[in-house]
């Protein structure tokens, strides 16, 4: 009798988890699941509809700059070969805020503060090197890039740490007691907004607020497709796409990626299976700061590194994210490389004084247009 109602119970529990997790209904080794009615009560675009704005938006945009006088197929090439290379570093900082925010059920806004922090990293890590001499000693004639990966390397494993350690000292105690939309899910983005002041000020008092250039000595300018560029912005597009794809075969071929995705996708079913999601989430926070640190660190040899830099870094790998689907991580990346084509194509044949604002004036477009992003989906919170 008590061992038939324990199994009862267990067995509705379940059931409760994967109504939660299949709400368009369906069968399952555990029972069908009802159907849930999604559809809003006013008026909504079908998908369709949605792609066919999107495209005409789109054309109406190319339309548009087609018509600036400064445009030429040399302008042309150089605004698509600067927009991609941008578009990654904004894809790779709204991967990690789509990864914690499938982890955590929020939005961390301290994460242009580890942006900030992997860049100052990186600059600390390879002025040390250069002035000791000691890489130049062992490689003569290849002291700048050997000592710029050693730097890229530190700031990736430094920020991945240190993300660990935030995410168990101050995020824990608040994820224990839930995430989203509840009181706890409220003060883990509060805790955001304070951790970000905490390592701004530190930052100031570490490195003070002048601006520091990164001065990496990584060769000439190359010359791609007749646009000469210098080799930092090729540095970052090669370790950016390297790193997406490297991310994608993690969590798609190794046993810790497939648990990562499992956690992302629920919690609760992922503790029913004998995951350990707390450890899981530390990952998750750690692989998003490191992927952080490691974007800063890229930028930083083409801007100079200063306090301040994350801030809008973050609002603008917050509008990739949304662009590309909150919570999907191929959308962030896809939303970068859309956002910096984008945010570059206006700068150069509109006007480069707005510069700042173009990422949101897309955001805005298509959040009217299609509200989940490129590859969100619409889901429905149960009151």
């Amino acid at each position: 009798g008590d061992h038939r109602d324990l199994h009862l119970s267990i067995r509705r529990q379940r059931q409760m988890c994967i109504r939660d997790s299949y709400p368009s209904g369906g069968s399952t080794e555990y029972g069908s699941v009802d159907k849930l009615d999604l559809t809003p009560t006013g008026f909504k675009l079908t998908r369709k509809v949605e792609n066919s704005l999107m495209l005409l938006f789109t054309l109406i945009f190319l339309g548009y700059i087609s018509l600036s006088p400064d445009m030429n197929l040399e302008s042309l090439k150089g605004v698509l070969i600067i927009g991609v290379t941008v578009g990654i570093i904004y894809g790779l900082v709204a991967v990690g805020i789509s990864l914690i925010y499938t982890g955590l059920d929020v939005v961390n806004f301290s994460h242009g503060e580890f942006f900030m922090l992997g860049a100052f990293t990186g600059l600390t890590v390879y002025n040390f090197l250069i002035d000791g001499e000691l890489i130049y000693a062992i490689f003569p004639e290849a002291y700048g890039w050997v000592g710029y990966v050693i730097g890229l390397f530190f700031a990736f494993v430094v920020m991945g740490l240190f993300g660990v350690l935030i995410e168990r000292v101050f995020l824990r105690p608040l994820t224990k007691k839930g995430g989203g939309y509840t009181v706890a899910g409220m003060g883990i983005i509060i805790c955001g907004f304070g951790l970000s002041v905490v390592l701004l000020n530190l930052a100031y008092i570490i490195w003070n607020p002048t601006a520091h250039p990164f001065r990496a000595e990584l060769g000439l300018p190359i010359n791609i497709g007749g646009v000469t560029l210098p080799m930092t912005y090729l540095w970052m597009m090669v370790t950016g796409f390297v790193v997406a794809t490297a991310l994608y075969f993690f969590l798609s071929k190794t046993k810790m990626g497939l648990g990562v995705r499992a956690v992302a996708h629920s919690k609760v079913i992922s503790n029913l299976v004998g995951i350990n999601v707390p450890l899981y989430i530390s990952i998750i926070f750690g692989i998003a700061c490191a992927l952080a640190g490691l974007a800063g660190t890229l930028v930083g040899p083409t801007y100079q590194v200063v306090v301040y830099m994350g801030y809008i870094i973050l609002l603008k790998a917050f509008a990739s994210a949304v662009v590309g689907g909150f919570g999907s991580l191929p959308g962030a990346i896809v939303g970068g490389f859309t956002v910096g084509l984008f945010e570059t194509s206006c700068a150069f044949f509109i006007s480069g004084s707005h510069k700042d604002a173009y990422a949101f004036l897309l955001m805005i477009v298509v959040l009217l247009i299609k509200p989940t992003g490129f590859f969100g989906v619409q889901v429905k919170m149960k009151a």
